[in-house]
């Protein structure tokens, strides 16, 4: 009996010395920390197109139509100051009609489909000699740095032909698409020129030419010359020009 108690007590001192006299402790977990690494994702900045630039139109009249989608302007072209100029003498073919007695004509539609059959780029030449000759006192009058174009014959320069330089009437602008197949040149003092990497075909030949008392003229008049031609392979020769006053 004696024994019994004595062990029923070491067991009670046991218990209590495990569960009584342990202090309550908190146990915090340290989680190992770590750099903490952001991705960037790449700032894309979108690439900006160069802005288009406008091909240059002829012409200081009326309205154009949809002139469509950008193309861009051959190195043999020039500037929009030089064009504008250029068409503004095409339309004094007649010096004795005044500004406002010409009447204004729409152009025709841009013939798409027939100026898409052309080439732009050729192996001819052409050459020749741009001057006036005055009639009264039968001299030939030449000028330096006198512009020529060359325009392929289409329904489009047909126009052209017929209401500017035989009707004396004006147009409105052109479409900025034909002056990808128009080529110009310029004359030396002797009225000589050269046009090369022409494509074989029909081109009206034009020029014009300033000129005053030396033509016969009272003031300075702006005289029109303009030459159908045909452009075979090699060299085409051919002369431009017209009689005054």
């Amino acid at each position: 009996m004696l024994k019994n108690s004595l062990k029923y007590g070491l067991l009670s001192l046991v218990f209590v010395g495990i569960f009584g006299c342990t202090p309550n402790k908190k146990i915090t977990i340290h989680t190992p920390t770590h750099p903490t690494t952001q991705t960037h994702r790449p700032v894309v900045t979108p690439t900006k197109r160069p802005p288009v630039k406008e091909e240059i139109l002829l012409g200081q009249h009326g309205n154009n139509a949809s002139l469509g989608s950008r193309v861009d302007v051959p190195q043999n072209n020039s500037n929009i100051e030089d064009l504008n100029t250029t068409e503004s003498n095409n339309n004094d073919n007649l010096v004795d009609v005044q500004e406002h007695e010409r009447e204004l004509i729409e152009r025709i539609p841009f013939p798409v489909e027939e100026y898409r059959h052309l080439r732009k780029k050729g192996r001819s030449t052409v050459s020749g000699k741009v001057y006036l000759i005055n009639r009264l006192a039968g001299e030939e009058i030449k000028r330096a740095n006198i512009k020529l174009w060359l325009n392929p014959v289409t329904s489009y320069s047909n126009q052209w032909y017929n209401e500017v330089y035989l009707g004396g009437n004006r147009l409105t602008k052109a479409d900025k698409r034909l002056y990808n197949y128009l080529k110009f040149t310029y004359s030396l003092a002797d009225g000589t020129f050269n046009f090369f990497g022409v494509p074989t075909g029909e081109y009206y030949l034009t020029a014009t030419i300033k000129c005053s008392v030396e033509c016969g003229y009272r003031e300075n008049k702006s005289i029109l010359l303009v030459k159908k031609i045909y452009v075979g392979r090699g060299k085409t020769e051919v002369d431009l020009s017209k009689s005054v006053p």
